[in-house]
């Protein structure tokens, strides 16, 4: 744009009345106009104002400013508002490193961490805000394709009285009140869902965040987890398929998500069993735990596209129910794409005593084995008598939110999405 002559006519005939609050995150001075970036919930504006005036309000790089203008397109096809007021409604403590970390575009390391530092981060991280943006269509997109097959929104407690999560470490709590009682952070959704469904619910999910004492990328992360008497885990498959293809092509066109990751994670899953998988029979005991790392590592490394491993070994799957025509085989698969196992389906266990009898080979098999706070594994008695008032056949699935965002975008790290991580490693597999 010519300098000399920052008149209207530069944003044409068509140029509406806007208003507009946001941070400012670039600055290009010139003597007669002032262009500046700002920058809202959804993306940078481009603004032009008069340099005298810009000045008199004495506006920099990281000021949030508030105005009113008109939209429109310059000469070479930018969008563009002229502004007519402007206010500063906010200042930086710091400015001169906030310009220097919006000009990076990224946080600049010098020993800060990301979780004091994460508010920065979010603010000069342009990429890493639209990661965050996938992250927030997915769970949207997630919430709206589970209501549309029946199952209903419930919560399920924080804080539980046994450490219900197969065979992970959790976090042990102290309570003012509790003394006596054994308290921890949930590992799992799986059980107060279950014993909803005695109680009657046909279909129902939580959305929440499930906690394991035994990796900094594993203290907290995002599930979705549901139950339903409705469907059999054949017919839940393909309706947790049809859920992950439409939050993949519900952030089609967003900037952090690959074209080429969205189209893959649309496709039909291909289907494999276990032992296709990893060329391990589920009764061959001693190799089954050794396939089952290479299938999160290597063998899932290569799959280029979606796929539903089904008909896990037994001794994997304490909760899911046998598959009478395979023996040594249960009712329990898992996606796998781009190295990364997204989700689970499973035909759970609803009888209690054949529940119980898997809950003590596990103890046994154990033996003397204490975590890392001295917890030994312990019953969930809870669901045990639950189960007991009687319990119709039940289906589930467990959806890795970070982990499918990961795969969305390309992402690797704990940091590139979740809003507020406690460390920036890699995503557990």
């Amino acid at each position: 744009m010519n300098d000399s002559s920052p008149t209207r006519s530069h944003v044409g005939q068509e140029a509406l009345p806007t208003h507009l609050m946001g941070r400012v995150v670039a600055v290009r001075r010139m003597k007669r106009s002032t262009f500046f970036d700002v920058r809202d919930a959804l993306q940078d504006h481009q603004c032009l104002a008069d340099t005298a005036e810009y000045d008199r309000l004495g506006i920099g790089v990281g000021d949030v400013v508030e105005m009113e203008g008109m939209l429109g397109r310059s000469r070479t096809g930018d969008a563009i508002i002229e502004v007519d007021t402007l206010v500063c409604v906010a200042q930086p403590h710091e400015q001169g490193s906030l310009t220097e970390d919006f000009r990076a575009g990224t946080l600049r390391r010098t020993g800060r961490s990301v979780r004091r530092d994460r508010a920065r981060e979010l603010l000069v991280d342009s990429q890493l805000r639209a990661r965050l943006k996938v992250r927030i269509r997915v769970m949207r997109s997630i919430r709206e394709s589970l209501l549309e097959f029946g199952f209903d929104e419930v919560d399920v407690p924080a804080i539980v009285s046994s450490p219900f999560a197969g065979t992970a470490n959790l976090f042990r709590l102290d309570s003012a009140d509790l003394g006596s009682v054994d308290l921890y952070l949930r590992g799992s959704l799986e059980s107060h869902l279950k014993q909803l469904m005695v109680a009657g619910l046909e279909s129902a999910y939580c959305m929440g965040p499930s906690f394991r004492n035994e990796s900094a990328e594993l203290h907290e992360f995002l599930m979705v987890e549901g139950i339903t008497s409705r469907f059999s885990q054949r017919e839940l498959i393909g309706i947790v398929e049809k859920i992950v293809q439409d939050a993949a092509l519900s952030v089609r066109g967003f900037p952090a998500a690959p074209e080429g990751n969205v189209e893959a994670l649309a496709m039909p899953w291909r289907r494999e069993t276990f032992s296709s998988a990893t060329g391990v029979s589920a009764r061959e005991e001693a190799a089954v735990k050794g396939a089952y790392g290479e299938l999160r590592g290597p063998i899932s490394d290569r799959f280029r596209s979606p796929v539903f491993v089904d008909k896990f070994p037994e001794i994997l799957s304490p909760l899911a129910k046998r598959d009478e025509s395979m023996p040594g085989d249960a009712m329990r698969g898992f996606m796998f794409f781009s190295g990364f196992r997204i989700c689970e389906v499973v035909q759970e266990q609803v009888d209690a005593e054949e529940q119980r009898a898997v809950f003590e080979s596990q103890r046994i098999a154990m033996g003397e084995h204490h975590d890392r706070q001295g917890d030994s594994w312990g019953y969930d008695s809870a669901l045990l008598e639950a189960l007991k008032l009687g319990c119709p056949p039940l289906s589930g699935f467990g959806l890795h939110v970070n982990r499918l965002v990961a795969a969305i975008t390309g992402a690797r790290r704990v940091s590139d999405v979740v809003p507020f991580p406690l460390a920036s490693g890699p995503i557990a597999r």
